[in-house]
């Protein structure tokens, strides 16, 4: 039958506008599409070369669909919203999960005195390349990260970034990303989010999504002020990682939230790809515990010569799975910290020496110490 042959997608494409089908053909960015671009770390592939990770999320926003519409009222009732402030804040929070992910499309990029095109996107939207750039030509267009300080005791910074931009050719928008050029050596801070800088609750169930749908994001107290003093004054060539079970629809919030509490600049996200069509409500915030520790190791394997901080919250699983990397990179793991939550022993954290792992409960009790 002819709509399941090879001529069904061509002929389907002449409902469209012209400048859909002409992109399809092409993978560029129509003018209805926008991309979000996340930032990544760059790393030394060899003496000549650095490896420069890519990843962006190409979506049609949908400011007024239907399926927005049917999830903001499934929820609404769900939590039994009322007030109009918590209705405002949840119509923003759902719009991402309600974008139409674009496939197929393949951004052109201009980074670091290179022009190139990226392999198409997936079903989900998202779009992986990894270019092998040289160093002098990389370096040339590295900018210096505010250090956040001006105490006489800084540590000079020194992971620096590379800005890049996708075009279209008709519209001659750019969309913006940034990749970080993080040091050989130095210290790697690998930090959950949920409940170990952001109040969540993840424990209660309705209130994870309460403070994930409904109110503004609330920073555990200090810890903004911990990471700064950590990457300021404490740890040279200091670099954060927030690995995460929150989905990549939170992304744009979380960072926001990231730079309004006064978190390093400096710093990636690590967060679940999902469609929530595929999933539960539920399910989009379920710890994924090989996730994270695939995620970790990934990283620890990059830079092997630097030395890594881990810290969690004892709410989910982040002892044991900071257990286990401890356990396969016991050279690498400087310290592991966990917040404290539920009253989690030591007995979490089986293979960890005990003076490197330290529980606390917020930010401002560790403020000042020295650290392992």
């Amino acid at each position: 039958m002819w709509w399941k042959g090879p001529y069904f997608l061509p002929l389907a494409l002449f409902s469209f506008s012209p400048d859909k089908i002409a992109t399809y053909w092409t993978g560029e960015i129509a003018s209805d599409e926008r991309i979000i671009f996340f930032p990544t770390a760059a790393h030394e592939w060899n003496d000549t070369h650095y490896s420069v990770p890519l990843h962006g999320w190409v979506i049609e926003p949908e400011e007024d669909s239907k399926k927005r519409r049917v999830f903001i009222k499934f929820l609404s009732k769900t939590l039994k919203v009322s007030d109009p402030k918590e209705k405002e804040i949840l119509k923003r929070r759902i719009r991402p999960f309600v974008f139409d992910n674009k496939s197929s499309k393949s951004p052109k990029i201009e980074l670091g005195g290179q022009i190139f095109k990226m392999p198409r996107s997936g079903k989900n939207g998202h779009v992986y390349d990894t270019r092998l750039i040289p160093k002098e030509e990389f370096e040339k267009h590295l900018l210096a990260e505010d250090g956040g300080s001006s105490s006489q005791d800084v540590i000079e910074e020194e992971v620096k970034s590379v800005s890049y931009h996708a075009f279209d050719s008709k519209s001659h928008r750019n969309f913006k990303g940034k990749v970080f050029c993080v040091p050989p050596t130095g210290v790697s801070v690998i930090s959950d989010i949920d409940d170990t800088i952001k109040v969540t609750n993840s424990m209660n169930k309705k209130d994870l999504l309460k403070n994930t749908f409904l109110r503004e994001f609330k920073a555990v107290p200090g810890m903004a002020k911990l990471y700064q003093q950590w990457k300021s004054t404490t740890y040279k060539n200091c670099f954060f990682h927030f690995v995460s079970a929150s989905p990549y629809q939170l992304y744009e919030e979380l960072n926001d939230f990231c730079r309004s509490e006064g978190f390093p600049e400096a710093r990636t996200f690590h967060l679940k790809t999902i469609r929530p069509k595929d999933k539960t409500l539920l399910q989009l915030f379920a710890d994924p515990v090989e996730y994270k520790r695939q995620h970790i190791e990934g990283i620890i394997q990059k830079y092997p010569k630097r030395s890594f901080v881990l810290v969690g919250d004892s709410g989910e699983k982040d002892p044991e799975i900071y257990a286990e990397i401890y356990r396969n990179f016991p050279k690498n793991v400087e310290s592991v910290w966990i917040r404290n939550i539920n009253n989690c022993t030591i007995g979490r954290l089986q293979g960890v020496p005990i003076d490197r792992c330290h529980f606390f409960e917020d930010g401002n009790e560790l403020l000042g110490l020295p650290v392992m």
